[in-house]
């Protein structure tokens, strides 16, 4: 059984801070000494701020359970008055293949567009295939690098949009 939630208790922004050092690790592991320092500047900061600019008003920071357990986290904030910016979509090898991270971006999404966002932007290392397959699924396009997105280097990171006003869920973009 999959829960998806937004995280507000202690306990939940705890799970997600535990999530948010596995993806850390598993980065460093997987990505080999990853192409842009800049993805962990001030990480250790962000951690310990949870939930930070990930909290209302202008953000949101989600968790995903499975059988009770965390599995999964993602989150966004307001890049502009109209835009916010998805972070820290994670999802641990052993939840994978459960449909974690497609839920957690529906209600993410859902999340953006009650807040009256108008778009989402996200970048992602262009070795994480699967997370694109879900952001495609979503509806999200591939867009070139731009000053929309700070930070990332040409070549290796995947730049993304969606806009919010289109679909309205993850089934409608399925269908």
């Amino acid at each position: 059984m999959i829960t998806v939630l937004r995280a507000e208790s202690p306990a939940d922004i705890d799970a997600v801070r535990g999530l948010m050092r596995d993806f850390n690790r598993w980065v460093m592991a997987e990505i080999a000494q990853t192409d842009n320092p800049s993805i962990f500047a001030q990480f250790d900061a962000e951690l310990a701020g949870l939930p930070g600019r990930y909290g209302p008003p202008s953000g949101c920071l989600v968790l995903a359970r499975l059988q009770g357990e965390p599995a999964g986290c993602v989150g966004f904030y307001a890049h502009d008055p109209a835009t916010v910016e998805i972070k820290r979509m994670f999802v641990p090898p052993r939840a994978r293949g459960h449909g974690v991270g497609a839920r957690m971006l529906e209600l993410l999404l859902s999340q953006a567009r009650a807040g009256g966002y108008r778009r989402a932007l996200l970048s992602s290392h262009h070795s994480m295939a699967a997370a694109h397959a879900t952001y495609h699924r979503a509806g999200f396009s591939t867009v070139p690098a731009s000053a929309d997105f700070p930070g990332v280097v040409a070549g290796i990171d995947v730049c993304m949009s969606l806009a919010l006003d289109g679909r309205s869920s993850m089934s409608e973009a399925r269908t």
